[in-house]
């Protein structure tokens, strides 16, 4: 898929390549310093770019513990001067965070730094409705001034109300433990979650805060030292009963809350295989009842589907379920312009009824025209195949993705829907799918826009999720082969736009690609 953009007669011309390695799994949001590595020091600087630190609280005695600024701050961690080298840490510094009380590094909309200037408001995520927040954070101790055992770190997000005060939406409190924390030069993730935020949640439409906090309360655990790194900020939109883990089970049900069935055909045969309703549904995986437990699933259910035409279950925004009661459009994603999305499903067979090999099952994302109906936008065909399935205890992961969502799609502007349906021919027919997890991710689609020529030198703007690395490519020749493209440099495209400025001159024409890199 490709964007042209023609320009000014004499000037050059911009396309981009949306070639891409690898597949994003959530819309990243951008965090400023979320990596710590600024300011740019060689040993350790209480100067911490973009993050905020807690007041000094009046018990503080700093003929004690020393200034209450050196506190926290941020640290090299060059492996060739660093006998402490942490393994997997992002970039060349971490944050370091003392064990006392209230001692704290925070950021959000209207959050300061060390300089003492205006809040620059770089950190502009907010809470949407209908989307879920996630929150992940490396954290260990310092090697040179390790933790007491039961230390605890408050890592957390907020909003801030009308008085200012910040309003914890989310948090989880981290504990010092030897047995967790067992090579302190390796970090361990820990994670905040927020479920789908609903239009009456008293923090829907306020920016996102993100804190961390040292905890303690017992005097007996001061001292010692937390050490911070890649602090990502994700968001998912929200799929009702994603995980199907309602209607509530104790072995199977036809019942899935919030998804839909097809209405049974015609050629269907009662007499052979039952009920239509029973062919697809909700099935308990507890592994203490359960011998045929699903190891990697999410939550205590899965959805199950009959390898049988046409048995589908789908969701969009005026679907229905077993209820038969009105939509109640808790389904609300819309394809915006600028945007790309992924469906991800964890797919198997069932042990005890699997299915034979060829079977086929239908995933796809699709919207609704004027008079209902229900158009592909994209699909991916899944194909039972023992050598692919090989454990059917575990589920194996599919994505359905729409690129670039362009303003003059018929699909712009649309209600998502989702839909899993059995492909089956009619010799094949038999067998169960089994089905956990669908996750739809909306993405920033990568462009360059913004195309300028100065003094003979050619600049863009490359618009991305935040954090992705790129090569930028080069061309005279636009049906010259991809692979003889000339690489005219990398970035890292940190806030998710960076200007890139060609270091050469006076072209007559010139095509420009940004490739994604792993």
């Amino acid at each position: 898929m490709q964007m042209r953009r023609k320009l000014k007669p004499g000037l050059l011309s911009l396309i981009l390549l949306l070639a891409m390695s690898g597949t994003l799994l959530a819309g990243t949001l951008f965090v400023p310093n979320f990596s710590f590595e600024s300011q740019v020091t060689p040993f350790a600087d209480p100067r911490v770019d973009s993050w905020q630190k807690a007041p000094q609280p009046p018990t503080f005695d700093t003929n004690v513990f020393g200034a209450w600024d050196n506190l926290a701050g941020v640290f090299g961690n060059a492996p060739s001067t660093n006998a402490d080298y942490i393994d997997n840490a992002n970039g060349n510094q971490l944050a370091y965070l003392f064990s006392y009380p209230q001692v704290a590094l925070f950021q959000d909309f209207n959050s300061t730094d060390w300089t003492g200037g205006p809040p620059t408001h770089a950190f502009n995520a907010r809470f949407e409705a209908g989307k879920s927040y996630h929150l992940t954070v490396g954290l260990t101790s310092s090697r040179e001034e390790p933790l007491t055992p039961g230390s605890t770190l408050l890592v957390s997000l907020y909003y801030r109300d009308n008085s200012n005060n910040m309003v914890t939406v989310a948090a989880t409190n981290v504990t010092y433990d030897t047995n967790v924390f067992a090579n302190i030069t390796h970090l361990v993730d820990f994670h905040v979650d927020v479920p789908a935020v609903k239009t009456n949640d008293a923090w829907a439409g306020q920016n996102i805060g993100i804190q961390f906090e040292s905890s303690i309360i017992s005097p007996a655990l001061i001292g010692g030292v937390w050490d911070l790194d890649n602090v990502r900020l994700t968001e998912t939109i929200d799929v009702p009963n994603f995980s199907f883990e309602s209607q509530v089970t104790p072995f199977a049900d036809p019942r899935v809350d919030s998804w839909q069935k097809p209405p049974q055909p015609g050629t269907f045969d009662p007499n052979i295989f039952g009920a239509w309703d029973n062919l697809a549904g909700v099935f308990a995986n507890a592994p203490s009842t359960n011998a045929d437990y699903i190891d990697n699933a999410d939550g205590n259910q899965l959805g199950y589907l009959f390898a049988y035409p046409q048995v589908a279950l789908f969701q969009d925004f005026n679907s229905t379920d077993w209820s038969n009661a009105a939509p109640t459009h808790a389904f609300n994603a819309t394809y915006k312009p600028g945007k790309s999305y992924t469906l991800k499903v964890g797919v198997t067979s069932s042990r005890e009824e699997p299915l034979t090999p060829g079977s086929t099952l239908l995933a796809s994302l699709y919207y609704r025209d004027s008079s209902s109906n229900m158009v592909t936008v994209a699909s991916t065909t899944v194909t039972y195949d023992t050598n692919v399935f090989a454990n059917l205890s575990h589920l194996v992961y599919f994505e359905v993705t729409v690129p670039d969502v362009k303003a003059s799609d018929p699909w712009a502007g649309k209600k998502i829907g989702i839909q899993f349906q059995s492909t089956v021919a009619p010799q094949l027919i038999g067998g169960v799918w089994d089905l956990d997890n669908v996750r739809l991710m909306e993405v920033v689609a990568t462009a360059l826009a913004n195309p300028v020529r100065t003094n003979g030198r050619f600049s863009f703007t490359l618009q991305s999720e935040p954090g992705l690395p790129f090569e930028i490519l080069a061309a005279t020749n636009l049906t010259q082969r991809a692979t003889n493209w000339t690489s005219i440099g990398s970035l890292t495209n940190v806030s998710g736009a960076t200007l890139f400025t060609d270091p050469a001159t006076n072209f007559s024409q010139r095509f420009y690609g940004a490739h994604q890199l792993p």
